[in-house]
């Protein structure tokens, strides 16, 4: 092999695994929604059915929570409330943490590790491009581990 070649081979690998790192690579868009008058029963319904954790809660055109399954065992079974007559903006999480696409994983991972949550919302510019959840970043480190 000629050194060209190599060094050719080394920087396409590099770029490949550059790509491989970025948040936009490991979120499934479009992200669930929920009206946040609706119950929780009708939220959790929503998530079984596209099989995630987690919906973003919003108030005609912006979103203004997130309803986790975290929610739904702290906010609501612990606390002996109804999930077909509780709305779901009583017990949603009201702040909305943010991460840009072009992030790293790691940058990712070490966020959701400070702040002890699960899942974050990818935002470009002022649009939602999805939600990145804590098994995305498993998925991430699975991949990147079984590589070497």
């Amino acid at each position: 092999m000629k050194a060209h070649e190599f060094w050719g081979e080394q920087i396409m690998k590099a770029n490949k695994e550059e790509v491989k790192d970025k948040v936009k690579h490991f979120i499934n868009p479009p992200a669930i929604h929920i009206s946040a008058k609706m119950s929780v029963l009708e939220a959790c319904k929503r998530m079984n059915k596209h099989k995630v954790g987690s919906i973003l809660i919003s108030e005609g055109k912006h979103f203004v929570g997130i309803f986790t399954e975290a929610d739904l065992l702290t906010k609501v079974v612990a606390q002996n409330e109804w999930p077909d007559s509780t709305p779901v903006a009583k017990v949603m999480t009201k702040e909305l943490l943010y991460i840009d696409p072009e992030s790293s994983m790691v940058t990712a991972f070490l966020k959701m590790q400070t702040k002890n949550i699960r899942h974050l919302v990818v935002k470009e510019n002022q649009d939602i491009a999805g939600v990145l959840s804590i098994k995305d970043v498993a998925k991430y480190y699975v991949n990147k581990f079984s590589e070497v």
